[in-house]
């Protein structure tokens, strides 16, 4: 079984506040769309990986330490397509509306041992090129997969994290 498989555990000792992040790509042979345009493969998907890893460590940031979000990466389609340019003769990846960047994945929220939450997310931006005011700069590498993740994080995991914590203040107080 061809399986690619990295785990990356971000532990930030230096703040009060950084929720660790564990993120598995699942069997990337299989993923939509993740083709390298004019690099080696594995160089490639190692940097694709790193910084997708290292984006949602960020938005993880002002959660509490004592929090753990596990991701399982499925499928992962990123913006834009791969063919072969004959005037650079090589092949490069357009990025086109009708190329929209998509991603499946499931997820853990945990408190050590316990689970607070699990889901399983299909996400994909149909309007990714018609968004005004990226969060990120125009030259960012995957800003539109970046953008995409920070949007589900802003409306999912960071409002239940908010919830969690007022529960426990509510329970310490009572």
């Amino acid at each position: 079984m061809n399986k690619l498989l990295f785990c990356v555990c971000i532990f930030t000792a230096s703040h009060t506040q950084a929720a660790n992040v564990e993120v598995k790509w699942q069997e990337p042979d299989s993923y939509s769309d993740i083709r390298h345009g004019n690099s080696h493969k594995t160089k490639f998907r190692e940097n694709l990986f790193t910084q997708l890893e290292q984006h949602l460590s960020q938005l993880a940031e002002k959660a509490p330490s004592d929090l753990t979000l596990k991701i399982k990466v499925t499928n992962l389609n990123l913006a834009g397509d791969v063919s072969y340019n004959f005037s650079m003769s090589q092949d490069i990846r357009l990025v086109q509306q009708m190329y929209w960047p998509s991603i499946e994945f499931e997820y853990q929220l945990m408190q050590g041992q316990q689970l607070i939450k699990s889901e399983t997310v299909k996400l994909k931006d149909t309007a990714f090129m018609s968004r005004g005011g990226n969060s990120h700069s125009s030259r960012d590498s995957y800003d539109y997969e970046k953008r995409m993740l920070t949007d589900w994080f802003n409306k999912d995991p960071q409002v239940i994290i908010t919830d969690w914590q007022q529960q426990q203040v509510g329970l310490i107080s009572e």
